[in-house]
């Protein structure tokens, strides 16, 4: 790849969107650094992102641990020069799920906190400094949109992306002087195995068919156009968040959840 390709690093990249995000960062022309906990899986997708024409930094990484994630992100710096043009903070849990507050284990909830909130924090206090220093750069976290409204059952996943999506804009109104935006995702329901799975047991538990299981599921949410994202389609609203024609977009929600909240 020429030196002055530019890179992307990718968090949470060993499955779903994070995976469908760095695949597509390679095939657009940049060296990706690819983190998570999976080391066979960051493998096979250092393979997939070496197919597509681009260098690949495989850090294998857990974003709860603040002093291995230090050191990923002085590799990282070390790799081109402290170039880093585009972070993507797709790391994230769910949670437990159906679990009131007052019964919710404190170690799960701070799980989730480190997670998803502690990890991107880490992340970013790392490298926006880097794209400061070069005048460019984009920064995209993932949430959820239940950091848009409140979720019962579901206290630490909707706080920690409550506080992500306060995070970013709070570094939004920093790196803008400094030409860098920073912007929120806010998915949905995402077709990936572990939701898949979800509906599969729905399924099964009441004796219906799979369709018939994921309708009624989409149903319940409120979901407008009554189905679930796929990855593809956080790829396409990622890939145009990164471009030029989303210069001037920054500090925004931008909310993919089939007419969820509307």
């Amino acid at each position: 790849m020429p030196a002055h390709s530019p890179v992307a690093l990718v968090t949470g990249a060993s499955a779903g969107t994070g995976r469908a995000i760095a695949r597509a960062l390679a095939q657009a022309g940049h060296d990706v650094a690819i983190l998570a906990r999976r080391e066979a899986e960051l493998a096979s997708l250092a393979r997939d992102v070496e197919a597509a024409g681009g260098d690949c930094l495989v850090l294998p990484c857990d974003v709860t641990d603040a002093p291995a994630m230090g050191a990923a992100m002085d590799r990282l710096l070390a790799w081109r020069g402290r170039r880093v043009d585009v972070l993507i903070n797709a790391a994230g849990i769910p949670g437990p799920v159906g679990v009131a507050i007052g019964e919710v284990n404190l170690a799960d909830f701070e799980q989730a906190l480190f997670t998803n909130l502690r990890g991107p924090f880490i992340t970013m206090s790392a490298l926006l400094p880097a794209m400061y220093a070069r005048g460019q750069g984009r920064v995209i976290n993932i949430g959820g949109n239940h950091a848009m409204r409140g979720r019962a059952g579901r206290s630490p996943y909707s706080a920690s992306k409550w506080g992500l999506r306060g995070l970013t804009r709070t570094a939004a109104l920093e790196a803008g002087p400094h030409g860098v935006t920073v912007n929120f995702i806010a998915p949905g329901p995402i077709a990936v195995d572990r939701m898949k799975q979800n509906w599969r047991n729905r399924a099964a538990a009441e004796g219906i068919d799979e369709d018939t299981a994921l309708k009624n599921y989409m149903h319940a949410m409120g979901a407008a156009l009554g189905r679930p994202s796929e990855p593809s389609d956080i790829v396409a609203l990622v890939m145009f968040l990164i471009s030029a024609g989303a210069r001037n977009i920054t500090g925004q929600d931008h909310v993919v959840d089939g007419g969820i909240i509307v």
